[in-house]
């Protein structure tokens, strides 16, 4: 059998693969991509498609809640909504399959298991590089002794795929992709029950972001369950029960939101030569590479020693220009303790830098400035005012810009400035010292520096406005 030979093998053409695939063929490398499954992944199949769904649904509730202008609305098609997502989803798959034809991009269809550290197989034909980069990404994690059948059992691979709007939903597990499906579904229309075994929704965040969001889902009509553990679950013909140790839940489907798992189980890494870590991702450097000198992983296969979970996109397409830039020879300096993020809740959620808990822990005395949307000209013109921006800096005597949240609309605005002063090291008075466009909700971040500086108003617990009062003249969600 004869093996093809390229300079650089790219094992999954999700973000991570395809950020690393085109930088180096920009720069006249033989470039392979290996994939099993649509180009981009989870990136489009996962990501888009469902914050493409969050967009619909976040300006059907804005129009919705203003029937003081609109009048009464009637109920989202959600087959409608689906098929607007497939077609933006459509749009982007052909554009990137163009784009990585012009780039002279190999792409094979299939699944690639390692032969030994510079051969990999897929079916019956062999390929080997100089170099090789991992990017398979991570799949839904699936609990003991329960089966996914796609239709009254499924995870997010299913959910952005549903042609019908639930009746009633228990969703299993409120970090990021649960509270994001909450939302979308309680939009169109759906009873939701989302459940988690911790005391507090979002519990990567701080308690008071937790709060607010919890808050805003039970002003909307989901229910939160928390401290409340899965036991077992029973099919019936069109429902399913769900046992949990705060008592049972009868819903049309139940989704799984319990976090995902590495797919490193099939790649036969022990051929190479890869080390993994007790949770069998892949344990990298600083470079993206791993324990084997010319193998690379990136994305959220790779293992991180940083404070905050950082399975992002955006985190993988830079992951994979650092490990071509690596095998290019050229230096990529990039750090992973600024990065923005956002969590397509409603209210939207964003942040970036550690939290406030990670900072009181490491530094003690900090200073934090919390300042309300109620106060913000731009906020009161979207409605409701509803959210606040939170500015972390160091103990007095450091100024830097350790961390910013931010809930409410347009929150990925305000993070992404704040993301570029924390990369900088720049000191919150940087911010007293711009000039920022009236009127715009980065006026709140200016603000938040302002009450750091204690020459504005403190905030005050629930100036906020309480998420029942904002909502009161909005309809029944």
């Amino acid at each position: 059998m004869r093996t093809e030979h390229c300079d650089v093998l790219i094992i999954g053409g999700g973000p991570g693969g395809i950020s690393a695939a085109s930088m180096l063929a920009l720069q006249g490398r033989k470039v392979i991509i290996v994939n099993d499954g649509p180009l981009m992944g989870y990136g489009i199949e996962g990501a888009f498609k469902s914050k493409a769904g969050y967009e619909i649904a976040r300006e059907y509730l804005h129009v919705k809640y203003r029937a003081d202008v609109f009048g009464q609305i009637k109920a989202m098609d959600f087959s409608a909504l689906q098929r607007g997502v497939e077609r933006s989803a459509a749009s982007l798959s052909a554009m990137l399959a163009s784009r990585l034809q012009r780039l002279k991009i190999k792409v094979i269809q299939g699944k690639a298991r390692f032969v030994d550290a510079h051969r990999i197989a897929v079916g019956g034909q062999e390929y080997s590089s100089d170099h090789i980069v991992i990017a398979a990404g991570t799949r839904p994690r699936i609990l003991p002794h329960m089966s996914v059948d796609g239709k009254r059992v499924i995870t997010s691979d299913e959910a952005v795929n549903l042609t019908h709007s639930p009746g009633s939903i228990v969703i299993l597990g409120a970090g990021v992709i649960g509270c994001e499906f909450a939302s979308m579904f309680n939009a169109v229309g759906t009873k939701v029950h989302l459940v988690d075994s911790r005391p507090q929704i979002m519990s990567n965040e701080d308690w008071d972001i937790s709060d607010f969001i919890q808050n805003a889902f039970h002003a909307r009509g989901i229910q939160v369950i928390p401290s409340s553990r899965y036991q077992s679950l029973v099919l019936r013909e069109n429902a399913v029960q769900v046992n949990l140790s705060s008592g049972d839940i009868t819903a049309e489907l139940i989704l799984l939101a319990v976090g995902r798992i590495p797919c490193t189980d099939e790649l036969n890494l022990a051929a190479a030569g890869i080390a993994l870590d007790q949770g069998n991702y892949i344990r990298i450097d600083a470079n993206a590479r791993t324990s084997v000198e010319h193998i690379y992983a990136v994305g959220d296969i790779g293992s991180r020693n940083v404070p905050s979970d950082l399975s992002l996109v955006h985190v993988a397409e830079a992951e994979g220009r650092c490990a071509a830039a690596h095998i290019l020879g050229t230096d990529y300096p990039q750090g992973l303790d600024h990065v923005p993020y956002i969590v397509f809740t409603v209210p939207m959620l964003a942040g970036a830098g550690v939290t406030e808990t990670y900072v009181r822990e490491k530094f003690g005395d900090v200073r934090v400035g919390k300042y309300p949307f109620a106060r913000n000209h731009r906020a009161h013109a979207i409605q409701p005012p509803i959210g606040f921006v939170k500015l972390i800096v160091g103990p007095p005597g450091d100024d830097r810009i350790l961390g910013v949240r931010v809930v409410g609309p347009n929150a990925d605005a305000i993070v992404s400035a704040a993301a570029i002063m924390i990369e900088r090291s720049l000191p919150y008075t940087y911010i007293l010292e711009s000039i920022f466009p009236h009127p715009s909700l980065m006026e709140c971040l200016k603000g938040a520096a302002h009450i750091i500086a204690g020459d504005a108003l403190q905030y005050e617990q629930g100036e906020e406005l309480t998420i029942a009062q904002a909502l009161s003249g909005a309809p029944e969600s």
